[in-house]
């Protein structure tokens, strides 16, 4: 359906209050290798229509979602609408306004990318790696995506953008004798880097190789309270229920354990929420209620300073400037840790990275971790870490080194003292 239509069904319906239409077209070419051999080479455009559909008077507000589909017209969307309205009478919330127009984001619509071309690129990149003898990539699934995406809702927003994104999954594999060991990779980006693809895949083919020859820690004595080190998952689960817990709705809810001026460490860290962050594919402009999206600092010095979240939140605690539902979370620390010069251990690989937001348990089991003995790393598996994650952030070090994935930006480890290994 044209947005005309879309638009013209939506007026027409009066138990309708408000509504919010995002229309998003993905031009993406797919490539599935097993082993180095090419299987599938595949193009793929779609659109897709979501409309949000809103009944409020001045106490409240119900909503429900209507998707649009390839075979709806006027009639057929109308009736969808009218039962939509239905499902938002009986699921009503404290009222809350939508986005008034303020300045739209009108992005000018970029040039065609070649993306079969960065695809093919993409898996070169990949293949590059691909050189051991006993180790070997089983499998491999690359998208390279571009997104144009128009948000409108009735109060007069009406923004336009652009985005872009790399995803590679891979399975690597490395023998060790008769046992084959698999771990898994997955790798996304808005900006494409062949060399640091090349670089990723090969760290991974390395730890496969790792994992082939682990030992558990019967086998290797660990000294109590070594600095153990988390990144990857681990690490971005960690920095989502530390940003969780400063949300809007976390702090309405009361479900939030820190409240302003609260220590959060000793180390005097900075967490800030923001909308873009090179390199990060979750990075948007605007957020799911049309809010444009403004870095919000929400830990300085390592004191709480500052919440954020969504509109609805936002005004049910009265804030003034509401954030919006900001996607990507950096930090930086003034402090980085000496562990190199000492033992540690790297938790490389979890089984399931866990954390339980109100009891603050964290943990999980190690698929793969690598210990330094002081002289060398010895690859380990096998067991369990466990902590307090509200008291183990009191004394967290951070890495000099930095990553960037998809949603966080900052130190590639954080480092911890004291956990419970068994």
């Amino acid at each position: 359906m044209k947005k005309k239509d879309i638009i013209a069904c939506l007026k027409a319906n009066k138990n309708i209050s408000d509504y919010e239409v995002i229309i998003s077209d993905k031009d993406s070419r797919e490539l599935f290798y097993v082993l180095d051999h090419l299987e599938i080479n595949r193009a793929v455009k779609v659109e897709t229509v979501s409309i949000r559909i809103y009944v409020s008077n001045k106490k409240t507000t119900g909503s429900s979602t209507v998707t649009v589909t390839a075979a709806d017209d006027r009639k057929s969307l109308s009736q969808k609408l009218s039962k939509a309205v239905g499902r938002a009478k009986a699921a009503r919330n404290a009222y809350y306004p939508l986005c008034e127009k303020t300045t739209n984001i009108k992005e000018t619509k970029s040039a065609a990318k070649d993306l079969n071309k960065i695809a093919t690129n993409v898996a070169e990149a990949v293949l590059k790696a691909d050189t051991y003898k006993d180790g070997w990539i089983n499998s491999t699934e690359i998208f390279v995506s571009q997104f144009r995406e128009e948000f409108i809702n009735s109060r007069g927003v009406d923004h336009v953008s652009d985005r872009f994104k790399v995803e590679i999954e891979c399975i690597p594999t490395w023998s060790n004798g008769k046992d084959e060991y698999e771990l898994y990779k997955f790798y996304e980006s808005n900006v494409v880097d062949y060399k640091q693809i090349t670089k990723e895949i090969k760290e991974i083919l390395n730890l496969a190789k790792d994992r082939s020859v682990a030992k558990t820690i019967k086998q290797v004595k660990i000294p109590q309270n070594i600095k153990v080190l988390v990144k990857n998952d681990m690490l971005e689960t960690i920095v989502d229920n530390l940003a969780n817990d400063l949300s809007y709705s976390n702090v309405y809810m009361k479900q939030n354990h820190y409240q302003k001026k609260d220590i959060v460490s000793d180390n005097k860290f900075e967490l800030t929420m923001k909308g873009s962050v090179k390199g990060c594919c979750a990075s948007r402009k605007y957020d799911g209620h049309g809010v444009i999206l403004r870095s919000r600092n929400l830990i300085r010095d390592g004191v709480v300073k500052n919440n954020y979240g969504d509109l609805q939140f936002g005004y049910y605690l009265n804030e003034k400037n509401i954030s919006g539902k900001l996607p990507v979370a950096q930090i930086k620390a003034k402090g980085t840790s000496t562990y190199k010069k000492e033992k540690h251990l790297i938790i490389e690989n979890f089984s399931s990275p866990q954390l339980e937001e109100n009891s603050g348990y964290w943990g999980g089991e190690v698929r793969l971790a690598r210990y330094f003995d002081g002289e060398k790393y010895i690859p380990l598996t096998g067991f369990s870490i466990a902590g307090s994650i509200y008291e183990d952030l009191k004394n967290v070090e951070f890495s000099k080194e930095e990553t960037i994935t998809s949603k966080y930006a900052g130190p590639k480890y954080m480092i911890f003292s004291g956990l419970k290994i068994s």
